[in-house]
């Protein structure tokens, strides 16, 4: 009696066909998100080149965010709160996302990522780069099973 779970027939399983991919680009939207940002050139949209949540710096910069968060919950939880914790949650927001970026294309921002991601004014970029990489969906190599 065969007690393996796959018939010889069955081809080979290959998980890596399921695996999202390393990185992506961001189409940037403009801020009231109706038409894609037009970049420095006058012609080209704004992208951003990002790596997913499953790609080594992907793991790197979670795991660093995560970490300050932790950090910052038990000195709370022991008391320790301080007036800088609100400044120092968006600085570790800001390089968590840095971290996340290949790069930016078409918005040359002296300072590169880390200047436009601490510019409030432009927090409707940050919240773009937030989504796209908190969506799976965006690393995907092509439709499943595929």
């Amino acid at each position: 009696m065969d007690t393996s779970n796959t018939p010889a027939t069955t081809p080979e399983f290959d998980v890596a066909s399921y695996e999202i991919a390393d990185t992506a680009t961001l189409t940037v939207r403009n801020a009231r998100l109706d038409d894609i940002l037009i970049g420095a050139d006058r012609e080209n949209p704004v992208t951003i080149e990002l790596y997913s949540p499953g790609s080594p710096q992907g793991i790197r910069a979670l795991h660093k965010a995560s970490r300050s968060a932790q950090l910052r919950t038990y000195r709370a939880l022991r008391g320790e709160t301080s007036q800088n914790d609100a400044d120092d949650a968006e600085r570790d927001n800001v390089a968590k996302l840095t971290a996340f970026t290949k790069a930016i294309n078409n918005f040359p921002v002296p300072g590169g990522p880390e200047k436009v991601y601490a510019n409030a004014k432009l927090g409707y970029i940050t919240k773009q780069v937030e989504e796209f990489i908190g969506k799976y969906a965006s690393f995907s190599k092509g439709p499943s099973g595929s």
